[in-house]
């Protein structure tokens, strides 16, 4: 008897698994950004990964949370005492980066220039008004002008009349 079940084919769940994790392991499994990474006073910019927020132990907090530092009892109140056994957490301290690109609309605003009188006399590279003057006819209908132009020619009968003669 045939196979007829499609649902059940491993190729088939191999590749419905590859497209449906395929968001989560690109998050995983994405390039880092280094071991030292500056802290970009970029007004323009997400931060996004580390972003400022990166606590080197996270790890340790949850564990801490969830009670796995110490054991769990109620008859040892110096044992169980939490604050006593606590890791606090360090703030990274990252380096300060400059901003490499200027960005106009942040750091001067357009309400700072506004009542300012803009002094662009200078003479332009090329003339604004070069094309007003065109040195051709243009927008004449050809039709008109064949029909001024045209010059009757009246055909010499006299070179006719001896030829058939």
């Amino acid at each position: 008897m045939a196979f007829t079940r499609f649902h059940d084919d491993p190729n088939r769940i191999h590749k419905q698994l590859q497209q449906s994790t395929y968001a989560g392991m690109y998050q995983l499994n994405s390039p880092g950004t280094g071991l030292d990474l500056p802290f970009s006073q970029e007004t323009q910019l997400r931060l996004q990964g580390w972003g400022a927020n990166f606590d080197n132990k996270m790890i340790s907090q949850e564990n801490d949370l969830r009670g796995m530092t110490r054991k769990l009892n109620k008859d040892y109140i110096d044992v169980n005492n939490y604050t006593k056994y606590e890791k606090l957490p360090s703030k990274p301290t990252y380096k300060i980066q400059a901003p490499y690109v200027e960005e106009s609309r942040a750091s001067l605003p357009a309400w700072t220039f506004r009542e300012v009188e803009q002094k662009r006399w200078e003479e332009p590279f090329l003339n604004p008004q070069a094309g007003l003057e065109r040195p051709f006819q243009y927008d004449i209908q050809t039709r008109i002008l064949e029909k001024d132009n045209y010059v009757p020619e009246i055909p010499d009968l006299s070179i006719i009349s001896k030829e058939t003669l």
